[in-house]
């Protein structure tokens, strides 16, 4: 005897897939929102601050480019004429210093030439030559920083050249004045070493001043960093004016929302996550 058992298999409830809930739940809101008018103009600001904020991600973008760019344009020059860091002086500050500088040894020269006993015309033109070889004298010493046996000789003349003027001068001051010749070198002495100290001091001011190109790079790397960092802001700021306006619209079409009965199959509280999710779906920050 065959006894045939029958199983009976209840066929599983179909479950509703999240892309239909989805779209359920955005045409929910869409619908909503044709009922409630009011809300238009909420929307409206919604879009207008939406296109807003995606020209603003746009030109924050290309500033980041053009920041890490210059940056790195600006550390390859660093590192090609000044490895070991020490000009901190932009070009322009450091030319304007230098020539400060060159107008103030002006004077000591000046005081120095007149030692040659020329007339005023002869007097201005010895001046013009020694304040023009105090120029050379300083960039000479930039020139030969880096070698030893130029720098030598360039300061060994130069050390000639002044002990040449301190002589010329206490010759001129014993002549012209009623003091005596130590008084007389005294004086020239310090104008001497005062127009040396300030060739020193414009060589020390050269040493410290980035080269054209270098100055010009680093001065716009940092513009387009500081353009960066105020696209970033504004970027930010126009972010955040969208995430309130979405929570404004948020509250008022989600309580709309849940006064309308969930689909079948679906609890309320899958219902609301929907509901908010395709409320996000369609105001979401690009």
């Amino acid at each position: 005897m065959t006894v045939e058992a029958t199983v009976d298999y209840a066929e599983p409830k179909p479950q509703r897939s999240d892309q239909t809930l989805r779209a359920q739940a955005t045409a929910t809101v869409i619908r909503l929102l044709g009922l409630h008018p009011e809300v238009s103009k909420e929307v409206q600001e919604i879009w207008r601050t939406r296109v807003h904020l995606q020209e603003l991600t746009k030109r924050s973008e290309a500033a980041d480019r053009v920041a890490a760019e210059t940056a790195q344009y600006e550390a390859n020059l660093t590192i090609k004429f000044d490895p070991a860091g020490q000009r901190s002086l932009g070009f322009g500050l450091g030319i304007a210093l230098v020539i400060a500088l060159v107008i103030l040894d002006a004077f000591p020269l000046n005081w120095a030439a007149q030692a040659f006993g020329l007339d005023p015309d002869g007097t201005s033109l010895v001046t013009f030559i020694l304040v023009v070889a105090s120029v050379g004298a300083m960039l000479g010493f930039e020139l030969t920083r880096a070698r030893t046996g130029r720098r030598r000789a360039l300061t060994a003349v130069l050390v000639a050249g002044y002990l040449a003027l301190l002589g010329l001068r206490t010759e001129f001051l014993a002549t012209v004045s009623t003091g005596s010749l130590l008084v007389a070198f005294l004086q020239s002495a310090l104008l001497t070493a005062i127009s040396a100290g300030l060739v020193w001091c414009g060589s020390a001011v050269l040493a410290r001043t980035r080269f054209l190109h270098q100055s010009r790079a680093r001065a716009a790397a940092q513009r387009a960093a500081r353009l960066g960092e105020e696209t970033r802001a504004a970027r930010l700021l126009a972010d955040d004016t969208l995430e309130r306006n979405i929570a404004v619209l948020h509250r008022m079409l989600f309580q709309w929302a849940l006064d309308v009965a969930p689909p079948q199959g679906i609890d309320h509280a899958q219902w609301s996550g929907a509901l908010d999710g395709a409320v996000h779906e369609l105001f979401r920050a690009p």
